[in-house]
């Protein structure tokens, strides 16, 4: 039922954030400035994914991973969109030796702000749903992380680098998080 609820609420941001900014596009801006229109695209890549916490020894242990879905960018102003994303990431890392693997669905809600050029910022929350998991008992059902990166927006291309920092964790035995980097290729496809 918790995992339905985030869903929903997920879902409920993004029709809302889409509303919001095709509500906006008819009102006028400061002169001359141009909003781009809104665009939809595909992006995969790789995670290179550990597990923080007091119990982890294994810091630099990490896990490669595949990290893959669609994107929506909705520009709100001239240099601002409401990115959410939708994905699949593969997490985890190594404790004492021992590897963890995990799968989660994850809806990032980003802001994408231009800061030069084709040279962006982006920041948000993400809401994710474990699928799968091998080496750890009691995971938690859901995470929340929080996302930081830059991001180039060439043409119909985009490339992305974050870090992402869980909040919640992974297992209800043991108090470690998820973190990650994450680097990404994108292309708009509308």
């Amino acid at each position: 039922m918790k995992n339905l609820l985030l869903v929903l609420a997920c879902l409920s941001l993004l029709t809302l954030g889409t509303s919001v900014c095709r509500a906006d596009d008819g009102a006028s801006g400061s002169v001359g400035a141009v909003i781009p229109a809104p665009s939809l695209g595909i992006e995969a890549g790789i995670n290179l994914a550990n597990l923080n916490g007091q119990n982890v020894n294994d810091v630099i242990a990490s896990r490669l991973g595949f990290v893959g879905g669609a994107y929506l960018s909705v520009p709100v102003a001239p240099t601002l969109a409401l990115q959410p994303e939708i994905m699949y990431e593969q997490k985890g890392g190594k404790i004492n030796g021992n590897s963890i693997q995990l799968g989660y669905v994850e809806v990032p809600v980003l802001l994408d702000v231009n800061l030069i050029g084709p040279l962006g910022l982006l920041l948000g929350p993400s809401f994710e749903v474990n699928t799968d998991s091998s080496g750890v008992q009691n995971v938690n059902s859901t995470d929340v992380g929080l996302i930081a990166g830059a991001q180039l927006n060439i043409s119909r291309l985009l490339i992305s680098g974050r870090y992402e920092v869980g909040l919640t964790d992974v297992s209800s035995n043991q108090k470690i998080q998820n973190g990650l980097f994450t680097f990404l290729v994108g292309l708009s496809i509308l």
